[in-house]
């Protein structure tokens, strides 16, 4: 039962030691926090390590560093810089993505309708 279940009940019962509006007050004032899941220290490595292991192997297949654009100039001392270093965050997006979803479960679309529903009773 959600915070809006919970003031349409309260509304539709008869009033008893406390008035239904008091109660009606009491649960409006209270703030919902959104529940993030508990990961161990170990479990948080795992999931990083896995991450960094598909952003070596994107590296390592030149998919990070976009190499045909990295610019360059000669300096009044003859000596060459790194002006520019393209970078394919899509890829590293991917790599983070990828590794998400293989650590955790990705909810169900009737899930996430519920979810919206439930974010747009509450507002």
């Amino acid at each position: 039962m959600n915070k809006t279940q919970t003031i349409d009940l309260l509304k539709n019962q008869m009033p008893g030691f406390y008035s239904a509006e008091q109660v009606i007050n009491l649960i409006e004032k209270i703030e919902e926090e959104p529940v993030k899941p508990k990961l161990s220290v170990d479990q948080l490595r795992e999931i990083a390590n896995s991450i960094m292991i598909a952003i070596e192997e994107e590296a390592n297949r030149d998919n990070i560093v976009c190499m045909d654009y990295v610019e360059f100039e000669l300096n009044y001392d003859r000596r060459i810089e790194v002006t520019d270093v393209p970078i394919n965050f899509d890829a590293i997006r991917d790599c983070v993505e990828n590794s998400l979803t293989d650590a955790f479960e990705p909810l169900e679309e009737e899930d996430i309708v519920e979810l919206e529903r439930e974010e747009t009773d509450n507002e």
